[in-house]
């Protein structure tokens, strides 16, 4: 859950279009609004999302994936970032719309199997998560092939036990869900959060050769992202 209210309380969609120059592959932001984390969709030989939100603007959601003639009908593969209802809770919309994989950390597997109400924060958004069937139990280290990208996954606890972030070396692409923010970190007073983890996934995000940010709220960067990486670690790290 992102610690700066302004952008959780935004109530303006702003859809992003970041096509990837002389590449079939492209990232659009089709998702944000309200409590919604930021959802990016990957248009590439396997559709794909990272993140789907609460599940409350599935409408919204809806058109703008229509303006890039797609459908939740389209939706092959939800990458989640971490647990939190902000971001998983809009996962049974397009398992329901489409039979779509869901792909999580090994570690936070079970929370969305079972529907775990505490820890991925439903309750506190007065909502009510109900179990998921997950296909894909990620590891650090994992490679998450859509077709031109293929994305590292990187263990990155911190703001939950289990957040991962999802690296594209090539194009120095990094998906960091709430571990670090365009001018910011993640909220390490939740359950299964630890300060101390957080500082080291930041630590070890310094050490990538980064271009492109794409966080789980806020604006997110088309260059210098590395820049944000390491104003975290002087205020945090």
């Amino acid at each position: 859950m992102q610690w700066w209210k302004k952008e959780i309380f935004c109530t303006s969609i702003r859809l992003i279009k970041t096509a990837i120059q002389g590449s079939f592959m492209q990232v659009h932001q089709v998702g944000g609004l309200g409590f919604d984390s930021n959802i990016y969709l990957i248009i590439d030989e396997v559709i794909a999302l990272i993140d789907a939100g609460t599940g409350m603007n599935f409408e919204t959601v809806k058109r703008n994936l229509s303006k890039f003639n797609l459908t939740a009908n389209d939706v092959e593969l939800i990458i989640n970032t971490h647990c939190h209802y902000d971001h998983v809770g809009g996962d049974r919309d397009f398992v329901e719309a489409a039979g779509c994989e869901v792909a999580i950390h090994e570690l936070e597997a079970e929370l969305l199997r079972k529907g775990d109400q505490i820890i991925t924060l439903a309750g506190g958004l007065g909502r009510r998560l109900e179990p998921i069937e997950v296909a894909r139990e990620l590891h650090d280290g994992d490679r998450v092939k859509l077709g031109e990208l293929m994305l590292e996954v990187l263990h990155t606890p911190g703001h939950t036990q289990g957040s991962i972030s999802l690296y594209e070396p090539e194009r120095k692409i990094l998906f960091s869900g709430d571990t670090l923010f365009y001018g910011g970190v993640g909220r390490t007073d939740l359950p299964t959060s630890d300060g101390k983890a957080l500082a080291n996934s930041l630590r070890r995000l310094a050490k990538l050769e980064l271009e492109r940010l794409y966080p789980g709220h806020g604006p997110f960067a088309e260059k210098g992202a590395r820049r944000h990486v390491l104003e975290a670690l002087e205020l945090f790290g």
